[in-house]
């Protein structure tokens, strides 16, 4: 049985970012961060760290669509509630008014591109 070029690397992708791998890194010493000390981290670098794990993991699960439009608007909502979040952190810590006048407009623009996207998606599941 020949398999579609790209589904091996998907399902080894999905693999990877199973529950039990999840649980594991949150529980290890350093949880996934490579080396890199977690406990040397400021609150901002760890919710930075999180908001980018959820988004990777939300962008794997889009990709399993085998619609490419619906797997593509899947992926762009998550990579936009990445951005939503990442600017969420950027309200909550950063003193750089231009920085937050930058995270606010990121927000704005990224929340309407979710409610875009998912109008889209709805249209499409009718």
């Amino acid at each position: 049985m020949k398999l579609p070029p790209l589904l091996v690397p998907a399902l080894v992708a999905v693999a990877l970012i199973s529950p039990a791998t999840a649980q594991q890194a949150q529980t290890s010493p350093g949880g996934s961060m490579s080396g890199m000390q977690n406990m040397s981290m400021t609150p901002a670098q760890k919710e930075f760290h999180q908001a980018m794990q959820n988004m990777n993991a939300e962008m794997m699960q889009g990709m399993m669509d085998s619609d490419p439009g619906r797997s593509w608007m899947k992926q762009m909502i998550a990579h936009h509630q990445g951005a939503v979040d990442m600017s969420e952190i950027i309200l909550k810590y950063s003193k750089d008014s231009d920085v937050v006048k930058e995270a606010r407009k990121t927000k704005e623009e990224n929340e309407r591109g979710i409610r875009e996207l998912q109008a889209k998606l709805r249209k499409e599941e009718k």
